[in-house]
């Protein structure tokens, strides 16, 4: 039981490192919007930072729980996200938008196998109560994803 509790928390580990580096690059790609006609909505800016944010935090609480987290095959991506240059708003803001639903697939992800997690845990209530904070800011991710995904792109005011 403890190593699927451990398998589930690497892959969890593993899908959330997939999640920052999807937000991160869906912000990379919307801050290059141009501000002609209308500059990029603000708001969404903030949601998608919030989203970067809520992730690592969640990373950092996995990677401090009290078993080995190593995932060997971690991959190494470069920050800067493999698009072409354009400078069509509405290129960059398909581009930004397919990120954020990878961010948001891997982010359920994410979730499900720390379902599985906290279940496995069982009596140990340290070790839940860990994982289910782990799991509050994932869903505090998933609601910002989810937000950032339904504002506009631009800012009407």
């Amino acid at each position: 039981m403890y190593s699927n509790l451990v398998t589930n928390v690497r892959t969890a580990l593993a899908y959330t490192v997939q999640a920052i580096r999807y937000a991160d690059s869906a912000l990379i790609l919307f801050l290059e919007m141009s501000a002609f006609p209308l500059p990029p909505n603000p708001i969404k800016i903030q949601f998608y930072q919030d989203v970067v944010d809520n992730l690592t935090e969640a990373y950092l609480a996995m990677k401090a729980l009290p078993f080995d987290t190593y995932f060997p095959s971690d991959p190494v991506f470069p920050n800067a996200p493999i698009a072409p240059q354009s400078q069509d708003n509405q290129h960059l803001i398909q581009l930004s938008d397919n990120r954020i639903s990878l961010a948001l697939d891997k982010t359920e992800d994410t979730i499900n196998y720390l379902d599985q997690a906290i279940l496995l845990s069982g009596k140990n209530d340290r070790l839940n109560g860990q994982l289910f904070f782990i799991k509050l800011s994932l869903e505090a991710a998933r609601d910002a994803l989810v937000s950032g995904l339904n504002e506009p792109d631009f800012d009407n005011h």
